[in-house]
């Protein structure tokens, strides 16, 4: 009979619990505990392997990438003069038609060719040649327009082929010089440069390594000239006192040009070991995120989720008809209000008088301790955040070094680019005779260069022609003399920077350059770059400026001072934001050089990628990512689940306190809202007896209205006499049809 019993008990809970459906996780108060440790245990993980100081010395990545930025600037050189050479062979071959005597006779008055001949094309027979002789067999088989190679030149010396098809379609071919630039000779770099194929065979070198190499050298810049082919990178060498060799590796690829050059540039420098990563182990931190997150769970189990899952399962049973149920006490103040209004109806459902005391006195809470749970993981945040916070940079000084030759290389660049822009010029002014060649000529150039933002002629007044390109900014002033380039103002909104070539017949060709181009210039330099002139006043920068503002801190000026009386300047300097590397290099050389300009760039150490910003950044991302946890976490915790059980707590504690009429309601399919369920089938039962018991009936009307209990009607005094038998009434007589009328 007791199993019997048993049987039935369990199946009337069975029946109660399909009723009462329950969501999953997020929702369940029992599993986001568990998610949280195991989120904070994975975190505090790498927390460990991020923060842990590495006691290895190594090249710092500041030092790579620095190497790896000074071999793309002397492959964009290279590139340069690549473009270049179209540049003028597109210019000689404007309207050419003439005898091809003719044409070379006109292109090798510029002295970069070191030989020249015109094809005929189909064949490729040779009709005229001036200088040294083309290598005929390297052009491609196919060219469309233009095209670059690089070769080796019978002397062994790499050379550049331009090729470009005249109007009349015979190959115009020549062969120009093709020069490693000279690297920075500072004895901590040792830097060198080498050219190479991508196969591996260095065919020119300068510096260090190019009075020789030994074969693991030769090994090391072979296998990275093979890489270049792939993807820009830094080989290391095998370090030796305290320096290790590296090996930045960059493909050369003229931007004039359909496709790369089958070359590479091997960029091999000194870079100096250094550790520089604060003291001390991950381990210390990572352990202590681990310990709260192992406490947080423990102490979240049986604060929140040992006392709600104890209580859900007692009012189960106890909902679904079991009054032998026993309710297990609770501790927390929002489940021991519930295990008391349980115990309320549990005694009045079994005949007592449901004398049960409410729940007085301070308590621990479920809130409070989530709340201090996540306090705790936003202390050990804040503590992590204290412990690696910015602190003064060691920078080395092969860093230091490297930047320097990294400003000075693109200081070169900008150098080149300018004066490239006046023989640009010249060489069109050179080689058009007709106005209508010359502005053809004017439209190829801006269509295939950003330098210039306008094109046009001037007469001997200044006054323009019809520009190609952007409307002039020049005010129409008499132009010089002599070909140059010219900076016309030193206030206003933006500087008037221009190239002239006098043309005969009195007019002067005029192309303006664009602050956009000088700008992408500056942009190879490291840090934040500004390009002054001789009074420290903004020319262009790469970041937000004034045009023509001077510089006003006093460091970054004596480094510019510095660099205009020789060469480029580099040292560590301290300023509002902490110690950084201040570099500077003059713009000398060619007509760019009248100009008085100067490259002046600021690099934060902060901004290095040394090994003390790594763990600086790494500490700010754990910290960053273990507040976001227990803010989520928590807060979810708080809001989605120990919100509604404060509510229900709440209803409990009226419940106990005697009211039987509020309706008890859940407000989330979870294990509260199975608490509030079977309280609400507990207060009914009370009202209304023990059969309202094991199952859910859903009271009609809003949820918040409360229960309209009905008077029990008296019983009768007496004994009720039976009713009269009701009288049979007369049935009415109607009115005859034909009654009131008279004879017709």
């Amino acid at each position: 009979m007791r199993h019997k019993n048993t049987t039935v008990r369990d199946e009337r809970l069975r029946r109660l619990q399909d009723q009462l459906w329950e969501a999953r996780f997020p929702a369940a108060v029992r599993r986001m505990p568990a998610a949280l440790l195991v989120l904070l245990l994975a975190l505090a993980a790498a927390t460990a392997v991020l923060l842990s100081a590495d006691t290895d010395e190594e090249v710092p990545a500041a030092f790579r990438l620095s190497q790896q930025e000074i071999a793309a600037g002397v492959a964009r050189s290279i590139g340069a003069s690549a473009n270049q050479s179209l540049n003028d062979l597109r210019a000689a071959s404007v309207g050419t038609r003439g005898e091809p005597g003719q044409v070379l006779d006109a292109l090798v008055r510029n002295r970069r060719w070191r030989g020249a001949a015109v094809l005929a094309e189909p064949g490729r027979s040779l009709l005229a040649a001036r200088g040294e002789q083309v290598p005929v067999q390297a052009i491609p088989a196919k060219v469309e327009g233009t095209s670059v190679t690089a070769t080796v030149a019978v002397n062994g010396e790499p050379v550049l082929l331009a090729t470009t098809v005249l109007p009349d379609g015979r190959l115009l071919t020549a062969t120009t010089a093709l020069r490693l630039p000279e690297p920075d000779t500072d004895p901590t770099l040792r830097q060198s440069f080498l050219l190479a194929t991508l196969s591996g065979k260095v065919v020119d070198a300068a510096g260090p390594l190019g009075q020789g190499r030994t074969p693991q050298v030769d090994r090391l810049v072979a296998d990275a000239a093979k890489a270049a082919a792939e993807e820009p990178g830094v080989f290391l060498g095998s370090p030796v006192d305290r320096v290790q060799p590296t090996f930045a590796h960059v493909r050369v690829a003229p931007a004039g040009s359909p496709g790369a050059l089958d070359l590479a540039v091997v960029a091999v420098a000194d870079g100096p070991l250094h550790r520089g990563s604060p003291e001390g182990s991950g381990l210390v931190p990572a352990t202590i995120l681990a310990a709260l997150a192992v406490a947080g769970f423990v102490i979240a189990r049986r604060v929140i989720t040992a006392p709600v899952v104890a209580a859900r399962a007692d009012l189960l049973a106890l909902a679904s008809g079991d009054l032998d149920t026993v309710v297990r006490p609770a501790k927390p103040a929002e489940a021991a209000r519930i295990v008391a209004a349980a115990n309320l109806c549990l005694d009045r459902l079994t005949g007592g008088p449901g004398d049960v005391a409410p729940v007085e006195g301070r308590r621990i809470t479920a809130r409070a301790t989530a709340v201090a749970l996540a306090a705790a993981v936003f202390a050990w945040s804040a503590g992590v955040l204290v412990a690696y916070r910015p602190a003064e940079v060691d920078i080395p000084a092969g860093v230091v070094a490297s930047v320097r030759a990294q400003t000075a290389k693109a200081t070169e660049a900008l150098r080149r680019s300018m004066n490239d822009g006046l023989a640009d010029l010249e060489a069109l002014a050179a080689a058009t005779s007709s106005p209508d060649a010359l502005r053809a000529a004017l439209v190829q150039v801006m269509t295939d260069q950003t330098r210039y933002r306008s094109l046009y002629l001037v007469d001997s007044s200044g006054r323009p022609q019809e520009p190609v390109g952007r409307p002039p900014l020049r005010i129409g002033e008499p132009p010089a003399a002599d070909a140059g380039l010219r900076q016309q103002n030193q206030a206003g909104r933006v500087p008037v920077i221009f190239a002239e070539v006098p043309l005969p017949g009195g007019s002067t060709l005029i192309g303006e350059f664009d602050l956009e181009h000088l700008v992408g210039l500056l942009r190879q330099v490291p840090g934040d770059a500004r390009l002054v002139d001789a009074d420290f006043r903004t020319i262009s920068a790469t970041t937000g400026f004034i045009a023509f503002s001077q510089i006003t801190d006093q460091g970054l000026r004596d480094s510019a001072g510095r660099a205009r009386g020789g060469a480029p300047v580099g040292d560590v300097q301290t300023g509002e934001d902490g110690v950084g590397i201040v570099s500077a290099a003059a713009v000398v050389g060619g007509e760019v050089g009248g100009l008085g300009w100067t490259v002046v760039s600021t690099k934060e150490g902060s901004e290095l990628a040394l090994p003390v910003n790594d763990a600086r950044k790494y500490a700010q991302l754990v910290a960053l990512v273990a507040a976001l946890i227990a803010l989520f976490g928590y807060g979810w915790l708080v809001f989605s689940v120990l919100g509604p059980l404060r509510r229900a707590s709440h209803a409990a504690d009226r419940l106990v306190r005697g009211d039987l009429k509020s309706v008890i309601y859940p407000q989330r399919h979870d294990e509260v809202g199975t608490i509030a369920s079977c309280l609400e089938i507990c207060r009914q039962a009370v009202t209304q007896g023990p059969d309202r018991l094991g199952e859910v009936r859903r009271p009609r009307g809003a949820a918040t209205d409360p229960t309209q209990l009905m008077k029990p009607v008296d019983k009768p005094a007496g004994r009720v006499p039976p009713p009269r038998p009701a009288r049979p009434r007369p049935a009415e007589r109607r009115p005859s049809a034909r009654a009131g009328k008279g004879p017709a």
